[in-house]
């Protein structure tokens, strides 16, 4: 798989998702208490199938909110483990998605239920922590 990145500055970036390290979109799957980035081929797909909500973190790497959610959203997939998924997409990687679902302002956090957007948040600090848990409670039955 060949992509190429337009950055804001105007530059292009060319690579392969196996050059990079990563996947543009990855499921935060708990196995023996350990968080495993799963990639996710096909993320409009994976929506619609799942069975519970779907916590969505767009990101950017160079976004120093994201990275300082980064520890909380790997410690939510733990505590959701059975109850909710939780997903991360690079915004770099993934801008038609980005685009899709409106993520202007990084870290967003968005929770999908049956296949939809229901609820969307902008802006990370630790204080944060209990409403961002709360998205995915509101969606729990």
């Amino acid at each position: 798989i060949i992509f190429t990145v337009l950055y804001q500055d105007g530059t292009l970036k060319f690579g392969s998702q196996e050059t990079t390290g990563g996947s543009a979109v990855v499921e935060l799957v708990v196995q023996n208490g350990e968080v495993i980035h799963q990639p996710i081929a096909d993320f409009n797909q994976y929506i619609a199938a799942a069975d519970k909500p779907v916590f969505v973190d767009f990101w950017a790497e160079w976004c120093t909110p994201c990275r300082l959610a980064a520890p909380f959203i790997e410690q939510l997939a733990v505590e959701s483990d059975g109850r909710a998924s939780i997903v991360k997409i690079d915004v770099d990687q993934a801008m038609a998605l980005a685009g899709q679902y409106k993520a202007q302002s990084i870290p967003q956090f968005s929770v999908f239920k049956d296949g939809e957007l229901v609820e969307s948040t902008a802006g990370y600090a630790d204080s944060m922590q209990d409403s961002l848990r709360q998205l995915i409670d509101r969606q729990l039955p």
